[in-house]
């Protein structure tokens, strides 16, 4: 990352950092990769933990750890590469048991170029047993709570879901905390999609995590695609280890196109 400035909001709940978009962190189209987009939404999420001396490795000792359950964004212009921008990231209100966190990304002239939203969830690490926010004492309280068209909610998943192929999860794909990373997921849907769906624009995309994978395991890719409503849906599942013969769903993401 290019990171040229960083700092704090005024009122003390959000994060922002200035930034360059370099060409390592874009695809073909010239403009930025929808997992490296999100991994600064993760990444800045815990640097302004960070900046109130509260970074991961700290909050893993007190027996937390943050992560993310739901997302969901909207995509005016992606940010291209050599491109000026302000990454920005707030925490809101909760919702029930989980944080609600709001991301934007502006570009040097002040033009509004992806904005997000999504929900987490602190766990124990070991038993990885949810902690409620009222328990959580490093929760940077805030009651902002910004409208959103498309919320990060439960995703609709379609019964005529075909195989679109299979993923070995490996070393490469891992996380500190020991499983796939949750920006890796965005490529998971986007890499197995047929070709020419993989040239749509994509205007929003939702992700649901629902089980964490981790290495050597599986990741069987299905897909469907509503053409009518510019609508595709990916689901990436793994092998129950309950129950044989059984699958059970890792994410499952939605994506609208021009």
């Amino acid at each position: 990352m290019n990171v040229l400035k960083n700092y704090m909001t005024d009122d003390n709940v959000g994060y922002c950092e200035e930034t360059k978009v370099l060409f390592g962190q874009c695809g073909s189209n010239k403009c930025i990769h929808l997992a490296d987009l999100m991994e600064y939404c993760a990444d800045n999420i815990m640097e302004m933990y960070a900046q109130k001396g509260q970074d991961r490795e700290c909050l893993n000792k007190k027996g937390y750890v943050q992560m993310v359950s739901r997302s969901s964004f909207h995509i005016e212009r992606l940010p291209a590469e050599n491109e000026m921008m302000t990454v920005r990231v707030r925490e809101e209100k909760p919702e029930g048991f989980q944080l609600m966190r709001y991301y934007d990304f502006v570009s040097d002239s002040g033009e509004l170029l992806v904005q997000g939203k999504s929900l987490w969830v602190i766990v124990e690490p070991a038993t990885r047993a949810i902690v409620s926010p009222a328990k959580f004492e490093y929760l940077i309280k805030s009651d902002v709570q910004t409208e959103f068209e498309k919320k990060p909610g439960k995703i609709k998943v379609p019964e005529n879901l075909e195989l679109l192929g299979d993923q070995k999860i490996l070393l490469s794909h891992l996380d500190p905390n020991g499983h796939l990373t949750n920006a890796k997921y965005i490529n998971f849907a986007l890499d197995f999609l047929p070709e020419d769906y993989q040239k749509k624009e994509i205007t929003d995309f939702r992700l649901n995590f629902c089980k964490e994978i981790r290495k050597n395991e599986i990741m069987h890719v299905y897909g469907s695609f509503d053409d009518e409503n510019h609508r595709i849906v990916v689901v990436g599942k793994r092998e129950n280890s309950e129950s044989q013969n059984q699958m059970e769903s890792s994410f499952e993401c939605e994506l609208f196109y021009k």
